[in-house]
């Protein structure tokens, strides 16, 4: 399935870190309110690890594309093993709670994996394969780590809230080592005077301001936005709407996880290659809109199976082509620092999310949907007046060289 073996790294790569980051985040309220902590500060504790990532992504992608992706990845990678075993650590240490936000800290400023590891995948792929291994390794390993990781956190804590923690802590150590012993170097090393860190993080929010990146960019914001309102107030709407408890919440979760793997697994690269990038982006926004707008609707458990399959059908699909065509239009030596302002504008939506989702779903829970709906109805827009202006591009060239 996967005949370069630098894509297994890779994929352990991406699925350590959505494991280790879905075992801890369901945790974090039960283990802040351990040592005290306030409803408002255990939400500051957990947008403290994207707040962080949100500064550091696009830096560290920019660094990959100066001096690699592994040695960067390496770097995440510690990062991640030194911020798990801090916080497994962080109830035998005096003021607990100060050094659960270090352990957050740490692990959000080494935060770059996804970002290197997606444009690692570009450095190796062609441009028409792109999708295909982004599917296959970034979206399997995106549905294996939320199907997994918060079944496996909600097990092991019952022997403590700490036990997942290192648990976490050893997968970041086995994906060190696979790096370190199982990845080549992708690219070679470029040059350049270094313009340090800020300029770093000043050069990629620039790639904002780059006319063939910026509709795209705004699909990123669209899409980032919905789902993160969708992931972080899926249980608390649950709850409101229909009376569920945290596992039976728990169990859709996993159906949607499970989905997700089926969807970019095998369905992804053959229906991009059958109707190519722009079309299946236009696709998979229309149904991700569609779920929201039927989360709305719903009244009643079972009606959550439809929102579960046509939402995870349409968030598996739009993902992998999106990229590509992002990658596309990056320059090449640039792809790293691209890639990084969209994990930062991820960290974005992962920071607002919660605080203006808890507010609409105490008000109205079925407003997350039609909000949410409406986020992903905009990317949809955006993403057909770009498709319609990429065909008459190339009716032009053709009428042209005609």
């Amino acid at each position: 399935m996967l005949k370069d073996r630098r894509f297994v790294p890779i994929f352990i790569v991406v699925f350590v870190d959505l494991l280790g980051f879905s075992i801890i985040l369901p945790l974090l309220p039960y283990y802040a309110g351990e040592f005290g902590a306030s409803p408002p500060l255990i939400g500051v504790l957990i947008s403290s690890y994207s707040i962080c990532q949100f500064v550091a992504a696009p830096i560290l992608g920019d660094l990959s594309d100066r001096f690699g992706r592994r040695p960067v990845l390496i770097y995440s990678q510690l990062g991640s093993l030194i911020g798990f075993l801090l916080m497994g650590l962080a109830i035998n240490l005096p003021h607990p709670l100060f050094w659960l936000f270090v352990a957050r800290i740490i692990d959000g400023l080494s935060g770059g994996n996804l970002t290197v590891a997606q444009a690692y995948i570009s450095d190796i792929t062609k441009p028409d394969e792109r999708a295909k291994y982004y599917g296959m390794v970034i979206g399997v390993s995106f549905g294996l780590g939320f199907l997994i990781g918060p079944m496996l956190g909600g097990f092991l804590s019952r022997f403590g809230y700490d036990i997942p923690a290192y648990a976490a802590a050893v997968f970041s150590a086995a994906s060190m080592l696979a790096t370190v012993f199982l990845l080549p170097e992708s690219q070679g090393r470029q040059t350049g005077e270094s313009s340090g860190i800020i300029a770093n993080y000043t050069r990629a929010l620039d790639y904002l301001g780059i006319v063939e990146l910026r509709p795209l960019l705004m699909i990123f914001l669209f899409m980032s936005l919905p789902f993160a309102l969708y992931v972080t107030m899926y249980p608390f709407f649950t709850k409101l709407q229909l009376n569920l408890t945290a596992e039976q919440a728990g169990y859709f979760l996993g159906l949607a996880g499970f989905l997700g793997i089926i969807w970019q697994g095998g369905v992804v690269g053959p229906l991009v290659k059958r109707i190519g990038d722009h079309r299946a982006l236009v696709l998979g926004l229309l149904c991700s809109a569609i779920g929201m707008y039927l989360l709305a609707l719903v009244d009643v458990w079972w009606k959550l199976i439809g929102v579960a399959i046509v939402f995870s059908f349409g968030h598996g699909i739009t993902r992998p082509p999106l990229t590509s065509i992002l990658i596309s239009r990056a320059p090449p030596h640039r792809r790293g620092g691209v890639l990084g302002a969209t994990t930062s504008i991820e960290s974005f939506s992962r920071i607002i999310a919660p605080v203006i989702g808890g507010r609409i779903v105490a008000l109205s829970p079925p407003a997350i949907g039609w909000i949410g709906g409406i986020f992903f109805t905009i990317a949809t827009l955006i993403a057909l007046a770009m498709h319609r202006q990429s065909e008459g591009g190339e009716n032009q060239k053709i009428v042209g060289n005609s």
